[in-house]
C-alpha cells in the first residue's frame, strides 16, 4: 500500500477544500485541517498515485489563477 500526505498553507484554504471535495475518492481526498489544506492518497499503485497527484496540483494552480484575479476585483 502507498501511502501519501501533503500539507499546504494557503490562503483561503477553506474554500479550495469546498471546490475540490465534490470529487474525492475513497482512496483519495483532501480536507481542511486546522488552516491548511491536507491531501491524502491510499493507493496500490504508484501510476494512481502520481495521477492524483498530479489531478490535485492543476486544481490548486487553476484555484490560484481564480483567487489572484478575484483579489485583484476587490
Amino acid at each position: 500500500m502507498l501511502y501519501g500526505k501533503i500539507r499546504i498553507e494557503m490562503d483561503e484554504a477553506d474554500l479550495i477544500v469546498r471546490a475540490l471535495n465534490p470529487d474525492d475518492l475513497k482512496w483519495s481526498y483532501c480536507r481542511l485541517e486546522g488552516k491548511d489544506l491536507v491531501i491524502e492518497i491510499k493507493t496500490e499503485k504508484i501510476g494512481a498515485m502520481i495521477n492524483a497527484i498530479e489531478d490535485y496540483f492543476i486544481n490548486l494552480k487553476a484555484v490560484s489563477s481564480v483567487q489572484k484575479i478575484l483579489n485583484e476585483i476587490k
